[in-house]
């Protein structure tokens, strides 16, 4: 079974704008480190997605939006 904390974060590589780490916590300052954006579920799929100006995409040229299924 999986907890589910509070708290959701991806990692966003400052280079390509691709999601290359997840994480759910109880610590909220997770999302004052750089890099780091909190997203509303725990959700997995985040990974290797692209985040462009406050958006998902399933691409890099962020033309293919993307919405987790989890919402």
């Amino acid at each position: 079974m999986a907890l589910n904390y509070a708290y959701n974060f991806a990692y966003i590589d400052p280079e390509t704008n691709m999601c290359i780490q997840f994480e759910s916590t109880s610590n909220p300052a997770q999302g004052e480190n750089e890099g780091w954006v909190e997203v509303p579920v725990n959700d997995p799929e985040y990974l290797f997605k692209f985040y462009i100006n406050g958006n998902w995409y399933e691409d890099a040229e962020g033309t293919i939006p993307w919405t987790s299924s989890l919402l």
